[in-house]
């Protein structure tokens, strides 16, 4: 049984998509439709690693992202963040590594951008799991 990755995101396609390509390189992928579904998934399993979409109904993959590096069971976790929107140019003007009290956080571990290149990602899964 290879590392579980964590895969949170609203779309069904994607989520199908990456489960596929981490099942294909030797990894136990872990899926979630929403983030309050991950979150849970994440506390009961102590995944390798979270990949989480950014836009999402109801709670955002940002405020789920801040949960993660403030708890102090899953803040060493690496997280990807992906996204169809840019993070260079779309993103960038979000300040989401301070939290409402003034705290900063860490960044994300990685950063993939939708349409996803699966070899990128399977790359950078590899990469922070090893």
């Amino acid at each position: 049984m290879g590392k579980k990755i964590m895969l949170i995101d609203d779309e069904e396609d994607v989520l199908e998509f990456l489960k596929t390509a981490l099942e294909d390189n030797g990894y136990s992928p872990l899926i979630a439709g929403n983030a309050n579904d991950g979150l849970s998934i994440i506390r009961e399993q102590m995944p390798d690693l979270v990949c989480l979409d950014i836009l999402m109904p109801g709670e955002s993959g940002i405020s789920l992202f801040q949960k993660l590096r403030v708890d102090p069971d899953l803040k060493k976790i690496p997280v990807i963040l992906n996204s169809g929107l840019s993070f260079s140019r779309d993103l960038k003007h979000i300040d989401y590594l301070k939290l409402e009290d003034g705290r900063t956080i860490p960044k994300p571990d990685g950063f993939i951008e939708k349409p996803v290149n699966i070899e990128k990602f399977v790359d950078l899964v590899r990469e922070l799991t090893s």
